[in-house]
């Protein structure tokens, strides 16, 4: 093998590498019972966000006595600077109230399916949800019941259409005698952070096509007739200078 062989071969191990380890998946792990839990695991890596465990109380320090500091020179005022133009809000004003309305709702688009495509990819490994839903009153406990299973029935209804679930157990029942809700979350998901960094290219590029050229169309549609008129002011005064 001679040496441009053996570049390549580093360079093909190196992107191999890259890949492999951004294929494999981020684990996010959420529960409550009487707390929310929050943990990420990444390989062999686990970072507990959720409880966050309570911080000790600091010593109180002997208050120092503070010394008179000595008198500064007064400044004189500086002269106010010449407020910048905002390229941003020129791209606006040359758009015009329609063109921006327009970025708007491409803007809507594609952040839309951008967050299709990003909570298509997540796989949930497991959900768990009971809840026991109790007022204490008969009446106050039936009606509530039927609120939570309209929230909660469609939400998951959802998920479950839209998204690889290997497990899960929606449970929610009514109790009459309870005098209060009680209620047990856990859910566990995982995505490959290439999907992430596809689906963020994805989007960073249907940014710069539908929201950025539509500014820069607009400011070009108005620089014509701006020089159009200078164009005719000049050719004017040539005229009349050789007449």
């Amino acid at each position: 093998m001679n040496g441009f062989q053996i570049f390549l071969c580093v360079i093909a191990g190196i992107i191999g590498f890259f890949v492999l380890i951004l294929s494999i998946p981020v684990h996010v792990s959420v529960g409550y019972d009487d707390k929310i839990r929050l943990s990420i695991r990444y390989l062999f890596i686990k970072l507990n966000i959720l409880p966050v465990g309570e911080k000790k109380p600091k010593k109180d320090k002997p208050a120092k006595e503070k010394q008179p500091k000595p008198e500064e020179p007064k400044k004189e005022p500086e002269e106010k600077k010449e407020k910048k133009s905002n390229p941003i809000l020129e791209m606006v004003k040359a758009n015009g109230h329609d063109g921006m309305l327009l970025v708007i709702q491409n803007l809507g688009k594609v952040m839309g399916t951008y967050g299709g495509k990003l909570f298509k990819s997540v796989v949930f490994d497991e959900i768990v949800l009971h809840i026991c839903v109790g007022t204490g009153d008969s009446a106050a406990t039936a009606i509530k019941y039927g609120k939570t299973c309209q929230k909660v029935y469609p939400i998951f209804g959802f998920i479950c259409s839209n998204n690889l679930v290997r497990r899960y157990d929606i449970d929610v029942h009514p109790d009459f005698l309870a005098n209060k809700t009680e209620s047990e979350f856990y859910m566990d998901f995982h995505i490959c952070i290439r999907k992430i960094i596809n689906a963020s290219i994805g989007m960073l590029f249907r940014l710069i096509f539908k929201v950025v050229l539509t500014f820069l169309k607009g400011a070009k549609k108005n620089k014509p007739a701006g020089q159009s008129n200078s164009d005719n002011t000049k050719n004017a005064t040539q005229t009349e200078m050789k007449g």
